[in-house]
């Protein structure tokens, strides 16, 4: 396995996190997270090497914290790294009734310590933060960043943190707002999405750490993608995204979420092999994604504008498969895509035209989709 530095916290992660979001559930309740399986993966990704792993309280209910409790039980506690995240902030988790935010922040944070069963969290993170919530909530007089500041004084958490989806220019502005105080974060980055590599040549520069969610596209890069692997020579999708994440010097630890023994054993592999993507094929990889923005502008941007459409065609969903197909080469996955468009597939089009003109791009909506209607019907032959 591969260690690195998480920035200047003078922790060192393995190459691989686990990301304890999509662990397995019990098969007559699959609500309900396996512990014993969970914590076999843990053991097993300890063996190999990894020793950075992230939850939340929102995870499983917080069984993903507890399921980590059980695993910490069977290890050195100071050979394990447990990034976790407090949900007050979160721009989805509605604050409940009138305590004031940073109350409830601490009252959650010794409820996360409890679950774990552990005494400190090595890096505590505010959850989902968003410039609107960083602004009113955690930078606040009296706010969550002064209370996360009174728990590591306390050493009830060692280094303080935030995972965000927002712009990348919010996320850096947020990082200087903090005054030092943040040390590491947790963005998304892959073959599909690079938007944040500013944010990480920022970070590199100013020693924050960085760990990557959605290595794998959120699960898409698990598909094959006939481009890549044919411009690239590479047998497996996953492995080549996963060593493109990997091979950025401003990646600490690549998170993924792994529910079974052989995407472990794979990932692992992966994060151990000290060979990285070569310039050569980084800049070939540059050249496929300049070539797929050019085809992105022929299909569609998602905005919608052209719909609703009067014959139940969803008509940026129909798009979205052909891009998948087309543009990043994933076969089987642009076929599901597809099929779960259900009757709202191209082949419900007959040509009205009443989407000519909506779209901004001027695409040529009917024609398009007849394309679309035609490309499925042959992969389905």
């Amino acid at each position: 396995m591969q260690y690195r530095k998480l920035g200047q916290t003078g922790l060192t992660v393995s190459a691989l996190g686990f990301g304890c979001m999509r662990l397995p559930k019990l098969k007559d309740d699959p609500r309900v997270v396996d512990r014993d399986a969970s914590v076999a993966l843990f053991l097993r990704a300890y063996e190999l090497g990894v020793n950075f792993f992230d939850t939340a309280y929102l995870y499983d209910g917080g069984d993903s914290e507890r399921a980590l409790g059980e695993f910490l039980k069977h290890v050195p506690r100071e050979k394990v790294i447990i990034q976790d995240k407090n949900p007050v902030g979160h721009q989805w988790w509605q604050i409940p009734g009138n305590e004031a935010p940073a109350s409830l922040w601490r009252r959650c944070l010794e409820e996360m310590l409890e679950r774990l069963g552990t005494d400190y969290i090595d890096v505590c993170l505010f959850h989902d933060t968003q410039m609107v919530t960083f602004r009113i909530l955690v930078k606040a007089q009296n706010g969550l960043l002064q209370e996360a500041l009174k728990a590591k004084e306390e050493g009830l958490i060692k280094h303080i943190g935030f995972s965000s989806h927002d712009t990348p220019y919010n996320i850096i502005r947020m990082i200087e707002m903090s005054d030092g105080a943040i040390e590491s974060i947790v963005i998304q980055y892959n073959l599909l999405d690079r938007r944040n590599e500013p944010v990480i040549d920022y970070c590199l520069k100013n020693g924050i750490g960085v760990a990557i969610m959605g290595p794998i596209g959120g699960g898409r890069l698990i598909h094959p993608s006939e481009i890549y692997q044919k411009a690239l020579g590479v047998k497996s999708t996953p492995e080549l995204a996963l060593r493109f994440v990997l091979s950025n010097p401003g990646v600490s630890t690549a998170m993924s979420g792994m529910n079974s023994l052989e995407q472990l054993e794979q990932n692992a592999a992966v994060a151990s092999d000290t060979k990285q993507l070569s310039q050569q094929e980084l800049e070939l990889i540059d050249r496929l994604q300049r070539e797929n923005e050019r085809l992105l502008n022929l299909y569609c941007t998602g905005c919608s504008y052209c719909m609703p459409c009067p014959n139940g065609v969803n008509i940026p969903g129909n798009f979205a498969a052909m891009i998948t197909l087309r543009v990043h080469g994933l076969r089987e996955l642009a076929i599901q895509q597809y099929r779960a468009l259900g009757e709202a597939i191209a082949e419900a089009c007959v040509g009205c035209g009443e989407c000519i003109g909506k779209c901004p791009q001027q695409i040529d909506i009917p024609n398009r989709l007849k394309e679309v209607a035609e490309t499925f019907a042959a992969l389905r032959k």
